[in-house]
């Protein structure tokens, strides 16, 4: 059985680039172990790595947490350095991130317990810096298990072979990473933003074929948001990782659970919400294709076309010559009825008035239908009538016809002089006769009275208006929500208010945060706001006489040395410094966007 060190190597669990992966036993106690291999193959670099490593693999040792793979041992047998770890019965995260994506139960539980350990190491003044899905051990009940620390910082500077090139994949580094920057627990909560992307979509948000497109992407672009590739996403959950993937560390949360704890309440503000499986954004269909059977395979599909209008039925020869007769007899009764029109319009615009048959020659003699009754004739002797000046002369003179002769039709009989009137009138018919057209036209009758204008139906007033629910999620949550300045429907967050259409406003306090006001229109629908808020902080300065001391800031060890600039949380604040079994301690009141100076002077 091979052995290394005083370990029996069982079998080989898995390889990297830097070595072999084994699963041993510890005879002096019968513990399973896994055995992590290193190569120092480069002699130059041989004792400086190894000693590199064995500072590295102590400072994981101190670590003792659950989410955290134990480091026992630390070693070197020729050529090869190792390191004893704890055996967790599972799998790596990337493997199953290669299947059926987890649930969201699953998904938020790993993200939970990842972000509670790696908090843990940086308090303990200790950075992962190679946080990526084949780092995470998934165990038995759910639980997760960071591994490789201690590791990675070693590994960073592995990450070229002899001909130069590099091993791996950087899609998980952080930009200070890659920009050779000074780096803390925010350069893991980046890779841990990462990660949390690619569980939700599926997708990479730092991917290229090439290693510069990824560099440069991770430095330089930002990624598309996660719900443009996975709608079942809501957008707020694009707002936390964006925060979390910040370029300026600065800009980030303040520590790995907060990061957690937002993206989670964002989440939540869309229900029944799933994450993609790997590559599934590039699987999405674009077309309807109708399979055909027996399509081989790798044969292109056919796109299914539009249904084509169905083409007509053809027409009985019968029902043609129906429709052929039914056409012609409409023709002609059209025909019929239009020559009828023509005529008695014609007829009707070519027919004389009354006075063209006063004036017409008095050899025409008229027929009429019905003959006149004569006019009483007047005693023989009697002058004619004159007319008065003034008065038009008559235009025909009437003439008595010899005894026992008929009065032709056209000569007017002489009225008696009281009805004496112009012949233009007195030739005119009596109403029983032919009547000009505007006297045959019937009787106008007497114009209506217009009813009353009908008053409008009386209108319905409008629907008072319905107080809407609107859902507000801070991140992180916990944070006091005022709508209106009414602190008396104020609520902790999240939490639901119920508000009247139309614009309001919104307060969001949380200590340790800056304020944040947010005007809004309520329309007559539910709504869901989602508030961000960042993190008030302040730069504090310690310098130290002689300079190399360690700072410790509120009961936590930094791995700056003096003298550094540190960001921190607004507040008042415990800074300790020791150097040399000596220590010096300073409260200091850091305020939002302020700079303090502390100076430490150690006694000779």
């Amino acid at each position: 059985m091979q052995q290394l060190g005083r370990y029996q190597i069982l079998g080989e669990l898995g390889r990297g680039a830097m070595g072999v992966v084994y699963r041993a036993l510890d005879p002096a106690i019968g513990r399973p172990l896994a055995v992590k291999t290193i190569r120092l193959a480069d002699p130059l670099e041989r004792e400086r790595l190894r000693e590199r490593l064995m500072r590295e693999a102590r400072a994981a040792g101190i670590l003792s947490h659950p989410g955290i793979v134990a480091v026992y041992d630390v070693g070197q047998e020729g050529d090869t350095a190792y390191i004893a770890m704890e055996f967790v019965s599972g799998v790596s995260l990337d493997r199953v991130m290669m299947g059926e994506p987890p649930p969201p139960a699953t998904i938020l539980g790993v993200l939970r317990q990842t972000a509670a350990a790696l908090d843990y190491a940086h308090s303990k003044g200790i950075v992962h810096r190679d946080i990526k899905p084949a780092n995470l051990m998934l165990g038995e009940g759910g639980s997760a298990k960071v591994t490789d620390f201690g590791v990675a910082k070693i590994t960073t500077s592995q990450h070229r072979t002899q001909a130069g090139t590099v091993v791996g994949t950087p899609n998980y580094m952080s930009p200070e990473q890659i920009q050779g920057r000074e780096v803390d627990g925010r350069a893991d909560q980046f890779s841990l933003a990462v990660i949390a992307y690619e569980l939700l979509t599926g997708e990479k948000p730092f991917a290229g074929d090439q290693l510069t497109t990824v560099l440069y992407k991770i430095v330089s672009e930002i990624p598309p948001p996660p719900h443009q590739i996975n709608p079942a996403l809501s957008w707020a959950a694009g707002v936390v990782l964006a925060k979390a993937l910040s370029k300026e560390p600065a800009e980030r949360y303040a520590s790995c659970a907060e990061f957690v704890a937002a993206l989670e309440a964002a989440l939540n503000t869309k229900k029944d919400w799933q994450a993609l499986p790997h590559g599934a954004s590039q699987n999405l269909p674009t077309a309807v294709v109708t399979p055909r059977p027996g399509l081989a395979l790798g044969q292109k599909p056919e796109v299914a076309e539009a249904p084509k209008p169905r083409a007509p039925e053809p027409i009985p020869e019968e029902a043609r010559r129906r429709l052929l007769w039914g056409v012609l007899w409409a023709m002609l009764a059209g025909l019929a009825t239009g020559t009828l029109v023509f005529w008695g319009a014609r007829a009707w615009l070519t027919s004389e008035s009354p006075q063209q048959a006063v004036t017409a020659p008095a050899a025409a003699p008229a027929s009429p239908a019905r003959p006149s009754p004569m006019p009483p004739s007047a005693p023989e002797g009697t002058p004619p009538v004159q007319p008065t000046p003034g008065e038009t002369a008559p235009t025909t003179v009437p003439v008595q016809p010899p005894p026992g002769t008929e009065r032709p039709a056209t000569e007017t009989a002489q009225p008696p002089p009281e009805a004496v009137k112009p012949a233009t009138e007195a030739v005119m018919p009596p109403p029983e006769e032919v009547k000009p057209a505007e006297e045959v036209k019937p009787a106008a009758e007497p114009p209506l009275a217009k009813p009353p204008p009908a008053s409008p139906p009386p209108r319905k007033p409008p629907p008072p208006p319905v107080e809407q629910p609107i859902l507000v999620v801070t991140s992180p949550p916990g944070a006091q929500v005022v709508p209106d300045a009414n602190p008396a429907q104020a609520c902790t967050s999240p939490c639901s208010l119920r508000m009247l259409p139309g614009r309001h406003t919104l307060r969001v306090t949380l200590e340790g945060y800056r304020r944040e006001n947010r005007i809004f229109e309520v329309t007559a629908q539910p709504m869901e706001l989602f508030v961000n808020l960042t993190a008030a902080t302040g730069r504090v300065r310690i310098e130290s006489d002689p300079p190399g001391a360690v700072i410790v800031v509120d009961g936590q060890t930094r791995s700056e040395r003096t003298p550094a600039t540190l960001i921190l949380p607004a507040g008042k604040r415990l800074l300790i410094v020791t150097r040399d079994g000596r220590r010096l301690e300073r409260s200091v009141e850091v305020r939002d966007g302020g700079l303090a100076v502390v100076t430490f002077n150690f006694p000779p």
